[in-house]
């Protein structure tokens, strides 16, 4: 990971807890992201979207500090250097997904041709003169997974964005990331899903509790254990019981597994 001045994201014991709630929805969450791509993996509910709304000024600092592009999230107005499909960030317009290219273009100061091209190489040509609310939830996914990637943003924030998207449109998208120069952070509950990302970093996310850095091509080789286990990679604690993450030996592998949380219970 990164650190110093070229980081894109800066998290620094971020803790989030929403107005009303006893809990904290991220629990001191450290990490430093410079131009390197990251997957979050966790269940639902773990914490993942609200760590990445903080990061885009969407969620409340409780406490610890983020750091965008290097400036503080509270301090960061009229950003452009940022992507996101999270649909807080397009839900509030009304308008067609043509003319919310329009207008995402003029706000980029940046031509659209690209994205609409994307959009057409996609399948989505008959969607652009509807509005969001009138499209399926896949149609819904991957309009906003193109708007995030199009203008070339410096850092590429990504809530599930393979949600309701088949097979093909993944292999699709993937190809982009691949070859986007932007630093992506991405949030998933597929553990499958790393077997396409050889290149990323790697963290978990569990009851708020953000546990790395690993890498994503080891995840045929991470095994997880209950309680303290020698030369563990990262040992975490949670409302059933500690466990320990380690490479190449452990108790339950996590190779085959199809969510985190389901492994976890499986030892508890």
């Amino acid at each position: 990971m990164s650190t110093g001045s070229d980081s894109t994201l800066s998290l620094r014991d971020l803790t989030v807890r929403y107005p009303g709630s006893d809990t904290d929805a991220v629990v001191a969450a450290s990490l430093e992201l410079g131009h390197e791509k990251i997957a979050i993996v966790g269940p639902n509910g773990s914490g993942k979207s609200t760590l990445l709304k903080a990061a885009l000024g969407l969620a409340p600092v409780s406490k610890g500090s983020v750091r965008v592009l290097g400036s503080d999230v509270g301090s960061v107005r009229g950003e452009v250097g940022v992507g996101t499909n999270l649909p807080e960030v397009y839900r509030l317009m009304t308008v067609s997904v043509d003319g919310l290219i329009s207008i995402w273009a003029d706000l980029k100061g940046r031509p659209d041709t690209e994205v609409r091209q994307w959009i057409a190489d996609f399948g989505l040509g008959a969607v652009i003169g509807r509005p969001l609310f009138r499209l399926s939830t896949g149609q819904t996914k991957l309009v906003g997974d193109l708007l995030a990637l199009s203008f070339s943003p410096r850092l590429l924030l990504l809530d599930e964005p393979f949600d309701n998207v088949d097979f093909g449109h993944r292999r699709q998208y993937l190809d982009l990331l691949a070859r986007s120069p932007s630093a992506v952070a991405m949030s998933t509950h597929e553990l499958e899903l790393l077997h396409f990302l050889p290149e990323w970093g790697l963290y978990f996310m569990f009851e708020g509790q953000l546990i790395g850095p690993f890498r994503a091509t080891d995840i045929d080789r991470l095994f997880v254990s209950r309680g303290p286990q020698p030369g563990a990679l990262a040992t975490f604690r949670t409302s059933i019981g500690e466990f320990s993450v380690t490479l190449d030996v452990g108790s339950v592998p996590m190779k085959g597994a199809s969510n985190l949380g389901h492994l976890l219970e499986r030892l508890a």
